[in-house]
């Protein structure tokens, strides 16, 4: 009697898992189908005549610009899954403020277009931060270089490489990988393998889940502790992207890269190094959301720890995406912060 019990247990068990099986192949299938359907536009066709881009050593990086010509200049690099289209009031705040304002697209994302295979693309925090480098020589002045989530990491390995060109650098709600209270980044060598090994296999989990349109406003409300700003108007800048053609491929790429970034080669992931260069007064400020989950407030305490006298700015009851969860406060500290390094 109980084994003929645990045999339908068992059996019950197998037809689930493979209707299961089944709904999501289903559901891959179709959204492949949908993926190359929608992504059939090059860079030049979605920029539709905005913005310009600058060449680098292995790129041509796309970016926006605001303010005038003669003004400061304050360089903005963005988070995942974000591009220079989705700083929204940010930039003409800032422009309003005095200041020059380069916002720019980082690969894969946006309309920033790489050079040769896109397989052989280099999407290391360090490769990252040497383009930077030499947008800011192209810029031509002293640059602010505010570096937001998955951004900050090449904007603080740009300025530890030797950002001679830099009036200072702010992270705001910086990932850097640390751990819940701020540890050091450390090899997890599990992360090499899985399913982000397989290029197919990743476009396909990519074409799914995040370049899935029907999912962006879920996607990005797990960013926010202010779910209400995720609105019907806000969402359509972060899908622009969708359109690119072969844009889940390269950003199914880059997340392989991103698992893998504790084990990469890179100064910004030494305590002692960011000690020693902290201390020789390039200034420094971090802005945090208060209610961060993504990138908990206690690695902003962290940081201060490894770079003393860096000033930390809180903010009340925002998360990880401040400049759309309390637009007003976030403009005013930002421009507060820059404002005592000129």
């Amino acid at each position: 009697m109980v084994k003929r019990i645990v045999l339908r247990f068992a059996a019950a068990l197998l037809i689930i898992a493979g209707a299961l099986t089944l709904v999501v192949c289903a559901w891959m299938a179709f959204t492949q189908h949908a993926r190359a359907q929608r992504e059939t536009q090059s860079a030049e066709q979605l920029a539709a005549g905005k913005g310009r881009w600058i060449a680098v050593v292995d790129a041509d990086l796309y970016v926006q610009e605001w303010g005038r010509p003669g003004d400061p200049t304050v360089l903005l690099t963005h988070g995942t899954g974000a591009w220079s289209g989705t700083w929204f009031g940010l930039p003409a705040a800032l422009a309003e403020g005095g200041w020059r304002v380069v916002a720019v697209d980082l690969p894969p994302f946006g309309l920033t277009r790489t050079r040769g295979a896109d397989t052989a693309v280099d999407y290391s925090r360090a490769a990252q931060a040497r383009r930077l480098l030499m947008l800011i020589e192209q810029l031509g002045a002293p640059v602010t270089l505010v570096g937001h989530s998955f951004g900050a990491g090449p904007a603080l390995e740009a300025a530890l490489l030797g950002g001679a060109q830099l009036r200072q650098l702010v992270l705001v709600d910086p990932a850097l990988g640390l751990g819940p209270n701020g540890e050091p980044p450390s090899c997890d060598e599990a992360a090499e393998g899985g399913l982000l090994s397989h290029r197919p296999m990743r476009t396909a989990l990519v074409s799914s889940t995040a370049t899935w349109p029907g999912l962006t406003a879920l996607m990005l409300r797990q960013f926010v502790h202010r779910k209400e700003v995720v609105t019907e108007q806000l969402v359509p800048a972060y899908q622009m992207p969708f359109q690119r053609t072969a844009f889940s491929a390269r950003l199914g790429d880059w997340a392989a890269s991103f698992a893998r970034a504790s084990c990469e080669t890179a100064l910004s992931h030494e305590p002692e190094r960011l000690t020693q260069w902290a201390a020789r007064g390039l200034p420094i400020d971090l802005i945090w959301g208060e209610a961060d989950t993504i990138t908990p407030l206690a690695q902003g305490r962290a940081l201060q720890r490894w770079m003393p006298g860096t000033p930390l700015t809180t903010l009340r009851d925002v998360g990880h995406i401040p400049h759309i969860e309390n637009p007003p406060a976030f403009a005013t500290a930002l421009l507060d912060v820059v404002r005592r390094a000129r």
